[in-house]
């Protein structure tokens, strides 16, 4: 089992081979870094691409716990990342040179403008969405640019453990926008926290073979 103390979920490099969906080039991975193998979501959906392109909503520290940083270190991805928070964006200056850094409140930010500066595609491969409070992130959801800009894959945080209001209200935005939920209340040991969607236009047996309800992250890409 992959599975490290606490909760945290790591990779490790025999786990390529237990994979259900296996791109050629994760076969050397040796470790990731997101809490609950965001970035390895990332990497099958989008067959392990070198260049890829993604929107960070909430990017908090830019190492450990980062939902990126393996994407920019490891493939040579490039996006943009909105964090609020002083402090934590401190951390970043001159630590990321393919990710641009924006010290904004995400609900207010407009993401259109931003992606064209920069001159990132419209179409980009992965989103990731982690806010905190999750009313937040709800509200940044709610006004979010969808008709304008569109993504491969997605992981939302909703925090459901917290038994807070509209948990499931972002289900039908995303169905609305075209994107499949594969992976729905995805757990990090108790706590249920996150939803995982794909864009309807990316293959269906990859979405099929992906496809879980109430597990932890490990459990929904590999096959045990």
């Amino acid at each position: 089992m992959p599975i490290s103390g606490e909760g945290q979920t790591n990779w490790f490099h025999k786990d390529y081979q237990y994979l259900k969906v296996q791109p050629e080039g994760m076969k050397n991975l040796r470790k990731n870094y997101s809490q609950v193998w965001q970035d390895v979501f990332a990497l099958v959906v989008n067959d392990a691409k070198v260049e890829g392109t993604f929107l960070e909503i909430g990017g908090a520290q830019p190492f450990i716990g980062n939902n990126t940083w393996l994407l920019e270190e490891g493939y040579k991805w490039r996006g943009l990342s909105i964090e609020l928070d002083h402090d934590l964006c401190k951390m970043w200056r001159g630590e990321r040179p393919n990710t641009k850094l924006y010290e904004a409140d995400a609900i207010d930010f407009d993401y259109v403008k931003a992606v064209d500066d920069l001159g990132l595609p419209r179409h980009m491969d992965y989103l990731s969405f982690d806010l905190e409070p999750p009313e937040i992130t709800l509200d940044t959801l709610r006004k979010f640019p969808f008709e304008k800009l569109s993504f491969n894959c997605i992981t939302y945080e909703h925090d459901a453990y917290r038994q807070w209001g509209d948990v499931y209200a972002h289900r039908e935005i995303f169905k609305l926008h075209g994107y499949d939920l594969v992976g729905a209340d995805i757990r990090n040991g108790p706590c249920t926290m996150e939803e995982w969607y794909v864009h309807g236009t990316c293959d269906k047996t990859m979405r099929d073979n992906l496809r879980s309800n109430g597990c932890e992250a490990w459990e929904l890409l590999l096959d045990l």
